[in-house]
């Protein structure tokens, strides 16, 4: 078991870097439209993009996304992150430490993110199925889970439901009754927040419900349209001879929901969200937190620049940052809490599905924000104010 696991690590890393694994399924970001403000009245450089997480305050609303640990030749990937992390005022969440937890050889793998980032939001990372006893293993006990933590020195727990990966895993563990009760005694006994944490099969409105019942802090919707773990695991089972396993990984890659759904859905639990799935550039962070996210984790463009260099990592972030800013200023938001109240329009296969599953007057209001603010205020004039902000006794114009 502890080499078979500390193999898989290093095997899906080659597999997500060497392979298109990518999910079919379009993440549909392009269904997410801004209401162009022509007169913006937002200079880029005033614009404030920190935001409060668990209680800590980030510079940038981006995540880097739970990615990977477990085996020496992947310690520089996550010294790379965690370098960039202290730098950005970022979180960064680290891979499954089920690898760790049964070998401790491999604990360096992780623990080098709190070396290399002292001050950083780091989250921890163990499977829901390995909450469970399993046929091939028992449950992780308390003193388990607690090690995770321990070793990153981590301001929080992600516990990833994966049950698609395990269903396309050739070792995969299948149970899976009996983990939100497990979820809710354990986030009863931590003394760290909790994040729910999808791995690209997406979180519906129902599901979001149940995990704030199991006493999670956040959830991480971790929806379709990114790294299919599905496909991931089907080249894994290939290259061991595994038909009937490999089958079922390829015809379940497109299996899950979009992630701006997700947001949607999700957001009726109250908690923060962390929108993660298919987020490539900063356009499409700014599109999730304008539907609700607090965060909006990146994954494989981060694996990508972290697998070759500190440098590339900084270069994609502050790329990333640089949009996300644009995107801010033509959609009149001087910071993040002011993008939770700018015009959106929901079109496509997003609004034919969130309008199927009763989402309708949530859309329209979205639409519509600024316009029913306007209303509510009484004031026949739109002005300045009305805007951006700002009063219109505080413009004048020079004369020449």
């Amino acid at each position: 078991m502890t080499e078979e696991v500390k193999q898989r690590k290093i095997e899906h890393v080659g597999i997500a870097l060497g392979q298109d694994i990518s999910a079919q399924q379009r993440a549909n970001w392009n269904d997410i439209q801004f209401v162009h403000q022509a007169l913006p009245e937002v200079d880029v450089d005033e614009i404030d993009t920190s935001v409060t997480f668990l209680g800590h305050t980030l510079r940038y609303p981006i995540f880097m996304s739970s990615l990977t640990g477990g085996h020496p030749d992947v310690t520089s990937i996550n010294r790379n992150l965690a370098r960039a992390a202290e730098r950005y005022g970022l979180a960064l969440g680290v891979g499954s430490q089920r690898a760790a937890i049964v070998n401790p050889d491999v604990a360096s793998s992780y623990a080098v993110t709190r070396q290399s980032a002292p001050h950083a939001f780091l989250i921890a990372n163990i499977g829901a199925p390995q909450l469970i006893a399993q046929a091939r293993h028992p449950a992780f006990t308390l003193q388990q889970v607690q090690q995770a933590i321990d070793m990153i020195g981590a301001n929080a727990l992600a516990v990833h439901m994966n049950s698609l990966q395990e269903a396309a895993q050739p070792e995969g563990d299948r149970r899976s009754a009996g983990e939100a009760a497990t979820l809710k005694t354990l986030t009863g006994q931590l003394d760290v927040p909790v994040i729910a944490k999808e791995t690209g099969a997406g979180v519906c409105r129902e599901q979001a419900l149940l995990l704030r019942s199991c006493g999670v802090a956040a959830i991480d919707v971790g929806g379709a349209g990114g790294s299919s773990m599905s496909a991931m695991e089907a080249a894994r089972s290939e290259s061991r001879g595994d038909g009937r396993t490999m089958n079922i990984g390829l015809l379940y890659r497109d299996w899950g929901i979009a992630t701006p759904i997700c947001v949607v859905e999700a957001g009726v639990a109250g908690l923060p969200l962390i929108s993660t799935g298919g987020v490539r550039n900063g356009l499409d962070v700014a599109r999730a937190l304008a539907l609700g996210a607090t965060l909006a984790g990146m994954g494989f463009p981060f694996l990508k620049a972290a697998s070759e260099s500190y440098e590339k990592v900084c270069e994609l972030l502050e790329t990333v940052v640089e949009e996300l800013k644009v995107a801010m200023q033509l959609s009149g938001a001087k910071s993040i809490a002011d993008m939770r109240q700018i015009d959106i329009v929901v079109t496509g296969e997003t609004r034919n599905w969130l309008t199927l599953r009763g989402f309708e007057e949530t859309l329209k209001d979205m639409a519509q924000r600024r316009w029913r603010k306007y209303k509510a205020s009484g004031d026949g004039n739109w002005s300045l104010k009305s805007s951006a902000g700002v009063e219109e006794s505080e413009v004048h114009l020079q004369s020449d």
